[in-house]
């Protein structure tokens, strides 16, 4: 149980951020929850002593370094939290280094692979859904987290323009091609209702095994066709 959880939540949503981020908040801050409970102290007791102990914690558990980056941003917004409303006095989170990411570029995806799995002949509806991810992803150039927070309202077919509310909560416009509004439109409901009702982790499951089946190509997820997107658009002099 996160202490002040439903607090937390009121207080992310005040910062604009989405459904998607702040449910990523809470699944890396159960990690918090989950040490406090093997170390046998409260979350709200927890010291920079304890903390010596929590990197080791999670590596245990062969994270990659940028994940483990990821919980402790999302842990320092809780703790930040917690000190605003006066339930702890420092973040003790102070003396933990976040560990180094080596650098590395995202292979982009040639254009004919994407474009095989773009034409390719769908069939039951969980394929449907992944060339439709795609498609909307490779011709828009969203992130993940802009594309499964999209709601009936953010798509404006008639002028073929959508609105995002990215990093930060900053709003954006982004053009439309025809296909990717045939996509969209089968989608809309009503003006809140939220396009794509899925998790994150499935989104990655069915842009990966799509690109294994069809393309014959490994490793892909959604930051791949965001970065692919940019490449193309460069290589065609835009």
């Amino acid at each position: 149980m996160i202490p002040y959880e439903e607090e937390f939540i009121k207080y992310l949503v005040s910062l604009g951020k989405s459904e998607n981020t702040i449910s990523a908040y809470l699944r890396d801050i159960k990690d918090l929850v989950e040490f406090s409970r093997v170390i046998k102290k409260d979350v709200l007791e927890l010291d920079k002593g304890d903390f010596r102990f929590f990197i080791p914690f999670l590596q245990k558990r062969n994270l990659s370094p940028s994940t483990i980056n990821r919980k402790i941003s999302a842990i320092k917004s809780y703790f930040k939290f917690l000190i605003r409303r006066g339930y702890i006095s420092e973040d003790p989170l102070k003396v933990v280094q976040k560990p180094k990411i080596p650098q590395r570029i995202p292979r982009p995806v040639d254009m004919d692979k994407i474009l095989k799995v773009i034409s390719w002949d769908a069939k039951d509806g969980e394929e449907i859904l992944a060339k439709d991810i795609i498609t909307v992803l490779y011709s828009t150039g969203l992130r993940i987290s802009e594309l499964l927070s999209l709601k009936g309202r953010d798509v404006d077919i008639s002028n073929m323009v959508i609105t995002v509310k990215g990093k930060g909560g900053k709003y954006r416009r982004i053009p439309m091609v025809k296909i990717c509004a045939e996509v969209l439109g089968k989608y809309i409901k009503g003006p809140e209702d939220r396009l794509f009702n899925i998790s994150r982790f499935k989104a990655y499951r069915l842009i990966r095994k799509t690109f294994e089946k069809i393309a014959k190509f490994s490793g892909v997820h959604p930051h791949t066709l965001r970065h692919s997107f940019a490449t193309h658009l460069l290589e065609r002099g835009a």
